[in-house]
């Protein structure tokens, strides 16, 4: 399953060890999760690290080396009609590219939440390891603040 990592769970991951964000990068290899990003994700990340504390820093290096990157998606066939705009193209490379895409941007993706966009499903990273415990997978136990 490939699942899209949004800019906003990738600093979540860094920034917490025991938050959903960091348990969906440290469960993926048993899971079989690809974790996906694109170079406008990396951007935005590297962007965000310069505020945080050094430490956030040092663990985007090595969180990053367990993601595939694949190309930005800044057009797509079919068409898209809702108010996403700085985050559209996350959104175009996620559809281009994986099966969920993990956000916990509610400010764009609020309205998309928990829906689905042409087959692709819009989760947070608590509502989709809920979903995996829900289909039968065993998970430790969620964090606090899924």
């Amino acid at each position: 399953m490939n699942l899209f990592i949004d800019s906003s769970v990738a600093l979540a991951a860094c920034l917490s060890r025991t938050g959903g964000s960091r348990l969906i990068f440290d469960l993926a290899r048993d899971h079989g999760w690809a974790l996906v990003v694109s170079p406008w994700v990396l951007r935005e990340v590297r962007e965000n690290l310069v505020t945080k504390p050094p430490e956030a820093t040092h663990a985007w290096l090595k969180l990053r080396k367990r993601t595939i990157v694949e190309d930005d998606e800044l057009a797509f066939d079919w068409p898209l009609v809702f108010p996403i705009t700085k985050d559209k193209p996350v959104l175009c490379a996620a559809l281009a590219s994986a099966d969920i895409l993990l956000t916990l941007d509610r400010n764009d993706f609020q309205s998309l939440l928990g829906e689905t966009v042409y087959g692709l499903q819009i989760l947070t990273p608590g509502k989709f390891l809920q979903s995996q415990r829900e289909a039968g997978r065993i998970l430790p136990e969620m964090p606090s603040g899924c």
